[in-house]
């Protein structure tokens, strides 16, 4: 069996260093391909860069979006790799909506480390760890491409945002204000308001900060 190829997204840089650099320093028994805090990244290099990735290690609370998100963008367009969801809280609190990801199981980050030699090999395959909760990586993503409610790639570039939507998007991602965005765009609050909520809805996201990201992503920014 060849080494598996780990990758690791954490916005807590102390945790990413502490698990990177034990990975690191397990070369017989997995690969590390690379180690992020950004969502667009973790993103890019699961779906799009080299090597391939088998597992990729995933933190809850990310900042622009949660861990069942990302879990949820990358498993509806690939059943690889396959997701472990780490977390420094109880990992009950995310086991629905990880599940409902995609994803191959969730442990506590204190379980991460010495976990590994018995969960590596059947996350590599694509297995779940906790089958009684999750589904392997090949059903899962067979189960969202299915569901109706679960956007594809394609279908967001079908329905792309309108030049003002783009430029709100735009204006907030270079960190301008919301009253700043109005005054370059000659529009009121209200305005720039809806065009975020429009914006918002066609990418399947809660807020301007995940519309943001998700954007970024497909290009459309």
């Amino acid at each position: 069996m060849a080494i598996p190829v780990l990758a690791v997204i954490d916005n807590d840089a102390w945790a990413l260093q502490t698990i990177t650099q034990w990975l690191k320093a397990q070369p017989r028994q997995c690969t590390l391909a690379w180690a992020t805090t950004s969502c667009a990244q973790a993103v890019h290099g699961c779906l799009y860069a080299k090597p391939d990735v088998d597992v990729l290690l995933v933190d809850m609370a990310l900042g622009a979006m949660s861990g069942p998100n990302l879990c949820k963008t990358i498993r509806m367009h690939s059943p690889r790799p396959a997701v472990l969801g780490m977390t420094a809280f109880d990992p009950e609190l995310f086991r629905d909506d990880l599940a409902a990801a995609g994803a191959q199981g969730i442990m506590d980050k204190q379980s991460i480390i010495p976990g590994l030699t018995s969960w590596l090999a059947t996350l590599a395959e694509g297995g779940s760890i906790q089958p009684e909760s999750f589904h392997d990586a090949r059903t899962a993503h067979r189960i969202l491409c299915a569901s109706p409610q679960t956007p594809a790639a394609k279908d967001i570039r079908d329905n792309e945002l309108s030049t003002r939507e783009r430029e709100v998007l735009a204006l907030y991602a270079q960190g301008k204000t919301t009253d700043e965005v109005a005054g370059v765009m000659a529009v009121s609050r209200n305005t720039v308001y809806t065009f975020i909520d429009r914006a918002s809805g066609k990418l399947g996201v809660r807020n301007r900060a995940e519309a943001i990201e998700k954007a970024r992503w497909y290009g459309l920014l």
